[in-house]
């Protein structure tokens, strides 16, 4: 991850996912108190993490994910003492913002919200095949305890 590459969304990944912080941290074979740090913006994730979060994840790329931390509102010089229509134009324009803002969040949360669906929907595929596997061997296990059963029987042999 270059300088110029925003932070990457840990936060929105395990809620998808519907993993905890220690679990993750567990995961990346890092201290909670480091993830943390690495969420909240005040410490950089290692590069040589970026595969496993990918791994972890189940993703091709982090691009929907990273976090360009350009949210401050910048606001034009006056070149004239403003007066209350200025003042109140501003704060239209504030409220105006965040409405927006407030629209994206809710884009964005649906869009988390499905993507979680979709990664607990294949996870609990993945999870069903391997129980449907699991038990197809224990029948065969099963099978074959009983045929040693059998013979051990039939050769006068106790067990």
């Amino acid at each position: 991850m270059s300088p110029n590459i925003g932070r990457i969304d840990l936060v929105r990944l395990r809620k998808r996912a519907g993993i905890s912080q220690r679990e993750l941290a567990d995961l990346l074979q890092v201290r909670p108190s480091f993830l943390s740090a690495i969420e909240n913006g005040k410490s950089r994730l290692p590069e040589e993490k970026l595969e496993k979060i990918k791994e972890i994840f189940e993703l091709e790329d982090l691009e929907e994910y990273i976090i360009n931390d350009y949210n401050e509102i910048s606001v034009a010089p006056h070149t004239h003492e403003p007066d209350q229509s200025d003042y109140l134009t501003q704060l239209l324009n504030h409220f105006h913002d965040l409405a927006h803002q407030r629209d994206k969040s809710n884009v964005d949360t649906n869009a988390d919200l499905s993507a979680r669906v979709n990664f607990l929907s294949n996870r609990n595929n993945r999870l069903s095949q391997r129980v449907d596997d699991l038990r197809e061997e224990i029948d065969t296990l099963r099978a074959e305890n009983l045929r040693l059963k059998e013979l051990l029987l039939k050769n006068g042999i106790g067990y």
